[in-house]
């Protein structure tokens, strides 16, 4: 999920380097079969946000050498993972390693990363995959070595890892019914979605449109454009929208960035616009009602409880096999300061080191 930085709609070179940096970093995971993503993960713990908000990693028994594998360090998101990894290797008195790909087309890095890292002695890995199929050699590599694998973020079609993931099928429902309740009257509306071929996105678009299919018929989804993860492009996408349908009643978007909500024609920005995700930038876009709501993608506890897990199997625990983080409470003008929408944030000057 690339993320965007502070920007501001005025500086049209600042959405050109948003645009850049985001499209390197798009998810491209693909699922074969239509029906995939119109399911719901098969989650043995959902810990609410109370919940992990008072959660703390285990203590090691030993200092293990742990591995986390990033598909890329350019955009929020992938910093604020690497955040909360590296607060669990400190809570739980291990070493910790990053390593990042170059972006969700290769594969083959993230395989050559695997064997430095075993050629290091890593003990166990949090896996962000670049790749659900491609990226099964590499949970493969590490099988043969019997390393443990926790798979974060992302989904690798691979029955040996654990899992810490959000289950962004149900996130596109629950989206659709936090709208629905500031838009009760319903109408036309355009709902903006991520690359075509990016798990991800298609899961959330299912989950949205089946859910407005099923409980309220007087939503109408006029468009659904699909774009990289790229500001500009949706923007584009977004203005022809709004071309061909002028009189929408509301607007919404799989990522935060798709477009950046400063950019949104100001005839557009006093209607209902909701989202997922957060940043500093989408902390000033909600404060000022550009932004009615966001759901929070939990980044910082995708690390966090990566390691954690990662440190529960290597001191022989048993432990959780696929956990999915809360897309709740959404983040709004009242909560906009609470502690749960504090951790979709990392300390300002943080930056995350590979190596």
């Amino acid at each position: 999920m690339g993320k965007a930085p502070k920007v501001r709609w005025i500086i049209l070179a600042s959405l050109a380097v948003l645009a850049l940096a985001a499209t390197a970093t798009a998810r491209t995971v693909q699922e074969p079969g239509e029906a995939q993503f119109h399911k719901t993960l098969k989650c043995t713990a959902s810990p609410t946000a109370q919940q992990l908000l008072r959660y703390k990693a285990p203590k090691a028994k030993k200092n293990y050498d742990i591995t986390v594998m990033e598909v890329s360090l350019n955009g929020y998101y992938y910093q604020l993972l690497a955040y909360g990894a590296e607060q669990a290797a400190k809570d739980a008195g291990v070493t910790m390693h990053l390593t990042a790909a170059s972006g969700y087309t290769t594969p083959a890095v993230q395989l050559a990363q695997a064997e430095n890292a075993i050629a290091r002695g890593t003990q166990g890995v949090v896996f962000a995959p670049v790749d659900i199929n491609a990226s099964v050699a590499t949970v493969k590599r590490f099988q043969a070595k019997k390393i443990p694998v926790v798979n974060i973020s992302t989904e690798v079609r691979s029955p040996y890892v654990y899992t810490v993931m959000q289950d962004d099928y149900l996130m596109g429902k629950y989206l659709a019914d936090q709208l629905h309740r500031l838009v009760p009257d319903g109408g036309e509306g355009i709902f903006m979605a991520g690359p075509a071929n990016a798990t991800w996105s298609r899961k959330r678009v299912a989950g949205f449109e089946d859910q407005v299919k099923r409980k309220y018929p007087n939503m109408k989804i006029v468009a659904t454009p699909e774009s990289l993860v790229d500001p500009g492009e949706a923007l584009t996408k977004l203005l022809a929208a709004l071309a061909a349908h002028p009189n929408v009643k509301w607007i919404s978007s799989v990522d935060y960035s798709l477009p950046v909500p400063q950019s949104i024609p100001k005839k557009y920005q006093s209607l209902p616009y909701m989202t997922m995700g957060f940043d500093p930038n989408v902390k000033k876009a909600v404060a000022q009602g550009l932004v009615k709501m966001t759901l929070p993608t939990d980044a910082y506890y995708m690390g966090y409880l990566g390691v954690a897990t990662a440190v529960s199997l290597l001191n022989g625990e048993k432990a959780t096999k696929l956990s999915c983080t809360p897309y709740a409470p959404p983040i709004t003008k009242l909560n906009l300061n609470a502690p749960f929408a504090n951790k979709q944030l990392y300390p300002s000057g943080y930056k995350p080191k590979t190596g």
